[in-house]
């Protein structure tokens, strides 16, 4: 009997293996929820029951929505509660199975990553639905009468809503944006009532050339090690949070206990050096009253603090969004330094290069989705300690030019007494604007008191 000699190339085959699906990310994801019932608010912003590939977990996520969304809380007792009352409890394979999804997480540190990945698989699952569909269409167009355009387009009309669901058009017509605008420009000239476009840095002089660090828009400031940006980022995030904006500090390089103690001295300037919280026994009765005063201070302000010395951007926006939903807003994000955050799982293997620039895009994009001012601190490269003028340039921005590209502001920090201890410019803290969309480049100076982590004002120029 004849058999024909198919060309490869025209031949439509499937190969025998399973869907893109991430179980042991769903197993973790699910446990964090159950370990974390805070959790479930992150996750739900990202995931839906169908986007789950093990059935038994898609009925336990739907029942921690259904809690979540009656206000209950998503820890064993009531997710077990709730499957049992609907009849589940048994099809996701009991108390044991929720108790070892329980017991598989430790930390829900990572479940807006994961959520991530779920998602995707899911995108991708629904990809190769919709692609067998017009396979299966295609090769019965003979029986049906449908002509290759028909099928072409009606696949493409298929993608094209497949499309709108993973990527929103984010097109918009401008008639659609100006009212919102000129409501914008009227709210920010309206006297002593006009609303912030921007965080002010609470220096009149660098306030007045940059504006303040804009919302929606990532600025960068670098400095050597040691020059002092954890303390002036400090600074600017206390003053922020003092007038009412709320605000979210992540310290990779110092802990929680090191940045409140910092920020005590800062508030009990210039009774308590801020050397003397870092000692043993040594502050005197004198400095009791001060201190208890800035902790009452402290207390008051709307200023977070995150001190993992391994977080992703991922990570960052998950933190934000709590925050976002607690107190409404988020103003002020200050990450030090962007260069110790850790890339994504997809991009780890890339060149640093690569990594540092997929980061700040990261970091412009959550100033945008929160439509909150980021600051970046960086570290600058050592060659700047070697040579003659050590002014900072942008070229001085560490592994990366995309520090430059994605920042709408760039800010060099320099002191003279930093490397000269008997200059007669000591405590004089310059800030270099190397980079301003809104504005030229200067330098500004201010006064540093490095016993307090205190930045002044010097007097005000004229302009």
């Amino acid at each position: 009997m004849f058999s024909p000699d198919f060309a490869s190339d025209n031949v439509v085959s499937m190969p025998n293996r399973l869907p893109p699906q991430a179980i042991e990310a769903e197993e973790v994801v699910l446990g964090g929820i159950l370990f974390d019932p805070e959790a479930i608010a992150r996750v739900i912003k990202i995931l839906q029951p169908e986007d789950f590939y093990v059935g038994s977990h898609k009925n336990i996520y739907q029942a921690a929505v259904r809690l979540h969304q009656s206000q209950q809380p998503t820890d064993l007792l009531f997710v077990t509660s709730w499957l049992e009352s609907h009849g589940l409890l048994h099809n996701v394979g009991g108390r044991n199975k929720l108790a070892s999804l329980l017991n598989s997480c430790v930390s829900a540190v990572n479940i807006d990553a994961l959520a991530e990945l779920i998602r995707e698989k899911a995108q991708l699952r629904a990809v190769i639905q919709t692609a067998l569909q017009m396979a299966r269409t295609a090769m019965d167009a003979p029986l049906t009468e449908m002509t290759a355009t028909s099928v072409i387009e009606m696949g493409q009309q298929k993608l094209l809503e497949l499309r709108q669901l993973t990527v929103p058009c984010q097109m918009k017509l401008m008639a659609d944006i100006i009212p919102d605008v000129y409501a914008e420009i009227e709210a920010s000239n309206n006297g002593e009532d006009a609303i912030e476009v921007n965080v002010p840095t609470g220096f009149y002089d660098l306030d007045s050339v940059i504006g303040g660090m804009p919302f929606g828009a990532l600025t960068v400031v670098g400095g050597r090690g040691g020059i002092g940006k954890s303390t002036w980022a400090l600074d600017i995030g206390i003053r922020a949070a003092a007038s009412g904006l709320t605000t979210a500090y992540f310290a990779l390089e110092m802990s929680a206990s090191q940045m409140v103690k910092k920020t005590l001295s800062r508030l009990a300037a210039p009774h308590v050096p801020a050397d003397l919280l870092f000692k043993r026994n040594a502050l005197r009765e004198s400095h009791w009253n001060p201190l208890a005063q800035a902790c009452a201070d402290a207390m008051a302000l709307p200023f977070w603090l995150n001190d993992n010395p391994v977080i992703t951007t991922s990570q960052i926006k998950g933190d934000l969004q709590d925050i976002q939903a607690r107190c409404g807003s988020v103003s002020l994000v200050i990450v030090d330094y962007v260069q110790l955050i850790e890339p994504m799982r997809r991009e780890r293997g890339e060149n640093r290069v690569q990594e540092i620039d997929s980061i700040l895009k990261q970091l412009r994009a959550i100033a945008k989705q929160f439509n909150c001012a980021v600051l970046g601190l960086a570290q600058l490269k050592r060659e700047v300690d070697s040579r003659s003028e050590k002014r900072p340039t942008k070229a001085d921005f560490r592994e990366s030019g995309g520090f430059e590209q994605e920042a709408a502001v760039m800010l060099g920090l320099y002191r003279e007494d930093y490397y000269d201890k008997q200059t007669t410019q000591k405590g004089i803290f310059e800030v270099s604007v190397l980079k301003s969309r809104f504005s030229s480049e200067t330098t500004v100076n201010l006064l540093f008191d490095e016993r307090f982590g205190q930045f002044k004002n010097l007097a005000k120029s004229q302009y």
